[in-house]
């Protein structure tokens, strides 16, 4: 006979240790390395605040090189967050570009 908590969804068995599902914390990422190649383009936007938290953001959008017959695709898009608007600035050595 079938264990009916299996069809209702509740678990019966405990989990083995590492497979715990724990709420979201509040620990991220604090470092990466990545190469992407060939880059079609990079898109930083402007700085805008954030009506629900009240803080600044800003993207940084990378594209794939553009391919006959269709559009570049976003390959990254990264979302910056920061409490004041002079954090987000984009700071570049003073060089011609």
């Amino acid at each position: 006979m079938a264990d009916a908590a299996f069809f209702e969804g509740r678990q019966t068995i405990p989990l083995p240790p590492g497979h715990e599902v724990y709420p979201l914390s509040a620990l991220k990422t604090i470092s990466s390395k990545m190469e992407i190649n060939p880059v079609g383009s990079v898109v930083v936007t402007s700085i805008v605040q954030d009506q629900n938290l009240g803080d600044y953001v800003r993207e940084l959008r990378i594209f794939s090189a553009p391919v006959t017959g269709a559009e570049p695709e976003l390959i990254l898009s990264v979302r910056l967050h920061a409490l004041t608007v002079k954090q987000l600035e984009i700071m570049t050595p003073a060089a011609p570009f």
